[in-house]
């Protein structure tokens, strides 16, 4: 049995495969009836069957309202189907898992994988991540690796047997049936990495037929009958023709596909129109009107690409192709838009509809199994050697035939042995003495996988029971350097002197999977014991530059005060490990040291609810936070971003009139797009004028730093000139970075400065003054600001700053109207 997981799968929206690596060398497999390659990721029941693929297909014509399709789009949410059939609902996961059993039937060598590799767009995120692996232990699969689909894409087209250079950077644009993702890969010295990407959960082909649906077939049906509201008949679940919209959409699909071979297509179907008269429907659909509807979402995918070439442009190094992928770039327009809108060659030599599958085939051939590992220990347990350890050194991926291969020994090496043989026998050292260092030149397979086992034997030649890794060598194959992250993952902590909180970011966009990272956290207020009160350890995906309600909450652990023995004083310290594995389960360990306990937990979301109510209400007060910043930004004459945040509130209201207009129980993914949307707008608005707000906190920084150099001039003070150099560290590079730690680092001057001045006499002489010649109506008792202004004259005749500072504390007190903030809640954590 091989060592590698070897099997990858393409869980598409519309279409499925599967495909094995053997020793290199990639098959696709076919589905025994009929063939084809590729399987519709279709669900139907029918009655007591479960029908999948192109018999679920052939049945939605039937029966439309018991067969599912496009599941993949509400992938991690808590959005469930209604079966009529078994009276009963089925999760996209559940559905998910159906098609992945059926895919194993596709396995014609009676091999049945304990292990898989599962693709994912790249811009899924945690939860959509977390459920398309539950979706694969559903189906019976031990163990699930995922790999984002431009990777895999990327390794298709990168060991594709031809002699074209590859080195170099290539822009991957994968337009499938329900996302698209773009990004940017650079090929060096036979390694493959992911440098960007971008991409939206929400825009395919489905999408373009869902257009044909609403731009073309809809109003043409009512040009030739009556029908009231039938946008929302269609669409809502208890709507009359709910059952004609999923028609409705299998034919404009149907129609798509066809208008990339020819000029015009077809589309015929049958329905009553409120009057109860029978329409007999045949439209005639021209590429030239599907290309006018579906053009405004392909220039979305142009920016999306047109965004990382330029994050990217001085880098250096041109983008040298762009490779496709996906059966939406099958679409004429979208080659002809990408031409010219990019101004880069188009490659399509790679089948847009296999890559996938076959990258992730060309993945599994790389990773070891945890279910299916030969064992480099001896089966005889009565020889053991545990103090005999291991470390090698060899090239894991070589275009040589040859590899060089050595090993630090430590233990007892005298009168022992070792030998290194190959996976299919075709190379053997034979038994040789075991010495503190060894060294093998390995023979190896082209273009393959080679697996070497190393193993050691005792003075009588029998197996010691070593623990050693499989030697792994690629040869003539580019490898994976390794998978990015999509999005930020950050921790939410408050910051007390401004009375919010901000995201402090753990692992950055684009950081190579499994990281891991340890940091130490203050408490910023006490959690009393036997309280309500919590400690929050909030850490959420998204943008580290936005606010915590733009980003997706993925992992809290809550310490309530009722399940603490004592307080938890503000001040002591939090020791937080996180870690995020190649598959994004993501590991939270608290030690809370005042308390000397500790909390750990793995989180593995797999849903999330979007409640359109919720919805409209965030994006009302979206609306409201943009034309407030608007004004602002319009008065400081700042015109280039008054115009990028007009762009936004045009695509709120949009985003606003659209959620009027739709139902509770609408069936399509519109809502899941919306909010899509709407975290895309929340961010803008973060961004929106964000350089004219730097700048004006950076003026703030160095007018409060001035202040403080000339205060810190009069005195002889040590730790306050430490202090001082502590909070300038670092500079130039704080500076350049959010808005919450240039505020922080002002308020910390502040504080230093404040700290300087409530020693100099003169100063809190002039601030006393402040407060004697105020009216004496402003105080809540004049007696007693009759007695402190006494008291202050006479420490001001003693010269004693600390008993004058006393009394400006108290005078301030006992102002009836001093400014006052609500103490901030937020997480606990500083």
């Amino acid at each position: 049995m091989s060592s590698t997981i070897n099997f990858g799968i393409d869980l598409g929206t519309t279409n499925s495969l599967i495909a094995k690596c053997d020793n290199g060398v990639v098959e696709v497999f076919k589905n025994p009836v009929g063939h084809k390659e590729t399987l519709p990721s279709v669900v139907g029941f029918r009655k007591e069957r479960i029908l999948v693929g192109d018999k679920a297909r052939e049945y939605l014509e039937k029966d439309p309202g018991n067969v599912f399709s496009c599941f993949k789009r509400k992938m991690g949410t808590t959005e469930s189907f209604f079966v009529p059939n078994l009276g009963d609902f089925r999760t996209p996961m559940q559905l998910s898992a159906m098609v992945l059993k059926e895919l194993r039937n596709f396995i014609y060598t009676a091999e049945s994988p304990q292990s898989v590799v599962i693709t994912i767009p790249a811009s899924f995120d945690t939860v959509q991540s977390n459920a398309t692996k539950q979706s694969g232990y559903d189906a019976g699969f031990k163990e699930v690796v995922l790999l984002q689909e431009p990777i895999a894409a990327s390794l298709a087209f990168a060991n594709k047997g031809n002699d074209m250079e590859k080195e170099g950077r290539w822009l991957v644009y994968d337009l499938g049936g329900g996302t698209f993702d773009v990004a940017l890969v650079q090929f060096r010295d036979g390694e493959m990495r992911i440098t960007d990407h971008e991409g939206n959960n929400y825009l395919g082909g489905l999408d373009f037929d869902n257009l044909i649906v609403e731009e073309l077939i809809v109003p043409y049906m009512q040009s030739r009958g009556q029908y009231t509201d039938l946008m929302n008949s269609l669409k809502s679940a208890s709507g009359k023709r709910n059952a004609l919209y999923y028609e409705l959409v299998y034919k404009a699909e149907e129609a798509k596909i066809m208008l990339s071979n020819q000029p015009e297509a077809e589309i015929e179907f049958e329905t009553e129109d409120d009057n109860g008269e029978e329409q007999e429907l045949l439209m005639t659909i021209s590429r030239d009107a599907f290309n006018d509807i579906i053009r405004e979402r392909i220039e979305e995918t142009i920016e999306f690409a047109k965004m990382i070439i330029d994050r990217h442009s001085a880098d250096g190094g041109k983008v040298k192709e762009v490779i496709l992928i996906g059966g939406s770039t099958y679409i004429p327009l979208v080659r002809t838009m990408l031409q010219d809108g990019l101004g880069i060659p188009v490659n399509a030599s790679v089948d847009p509809t296999t890559a996938v599958a076959i990258g992730a085939a060309y993945f599994a051939g790389t990773k070891t199994s945890g279910y299916a590992i030969i064992s480099t220990l001896s089966e005889n347990k009565d020889v053991a050697d545990e103090e005999l350890q291991v470390k090698m050194a060899y090239q894991k991926n070589t275009n040589d035939r040859e590899e060089y291969f050595s090993a630090l020994i430590t233990g007892d090496t005298h009168g022992r042995f070792y030998r290194i043989t190959r996976d299919d026998g075709g190379f053997d050292s034979g038994l040789k003495p075991l010495a503190k260092r060894i060294e093998e030149v390995l023979t190896l397979l082209p273009n393959a996988l080679n697996q070497f086992h190393l193993k050691f034997f005792d003075a009588e030649q029998m197996h010691l029971a070593v623990s050693v890794s499989t030697i792994s060598i690629v040869q003539g194959k580019y490898s994976l350097y390794g998978q990015p992250l999509p999005n930020d993952i950050c921790l939410e902590v408050d910051d007390n002197l401004n009375n919010v909180t901000h995201l402090e970011v753990l692992f950055e966009k684009n950081e190579i999977l499994p990281v891991k990272k340890t940091i130490t956290k203050t408490i910023s207020r006490t959690i009393v014991k036997g309280s309500t009160d919590q400690l929050l350890i909030n850490v959420l995906e998204g943008s580290r530059y936005a606010t915590a309600q733009s980003n997706l909450p993925i992992g809290v652990i809550s310490i309530n005060g009722k399940d603490i023995d004592r307080d938890l004083i503000k001040g002591s310290d939090v020791d937080l490990t996180i870690e995020i594995t190649e598959s994004r389960d993501i590991k939270i360990n608290a030690y809370l040291s005042i308390a000397d306990k500790e909390y750990a937990e793995v989180f593995s979301p797999t849903s999330r609810n979007i409640n359109i109510s919720r919805l409209k209400d965030e994006t009302d007060y979206l609306l409201r936070i943009a034309n407030k910043n608007m004004s602002k930004l319009v008065e400081a004459e700042d015109f280039e971003a008054s115009a990028k945040l007009r762009e936004t509130i045009k695509q709120l209201e949009q985003i606003q009139n659209r959620l009027r207009l739709l139902k509770e129980d609408d069936v399509t993914d519109e809502k899941y797009k919306l909010e899509e949307q709407k975290r895309r707008m929340a961010l803008s608005i973060d961004i929106a004028g964000k350089d004219n707000r730097i700048r004006e906190l950076r003026e703030d920084y160095f007018g409060w730093k001035a202040s403080t150099v000339h205060y810190l001039s009069k005195v002889d003070n040590e730790a306050l000139q430490r202090k001082f150099g502590q909070i300038t560290r670092d500079e130039n590079e704080f500076l350049g970075g959010s808005e919450a730690i240039i505020k922080r680092r002002i308020e910390e001057m502040r504080q230093l400065s404040w700290d300087i001045r409530k020693k100099d006499l003169d100063y809190l002489a002039g601030l006393y003054m402040l407060y004697v010649i105020r009216d004496p109506e402003d105080y809540k008792d004049q007696y007693k600001i009759k007695q402190l202004i006494e008291r202050g004259d006479a420490a001001l005749q003693r010269k004693s700053p600390e008993e004058l500072l006393a009394i400006i504390y108290q005078m301030y007190d006992l102002l009836i109207n001093k400014e006052t903030e609500e103490p901030l809640k937020g997480t606990g954590l500083a």
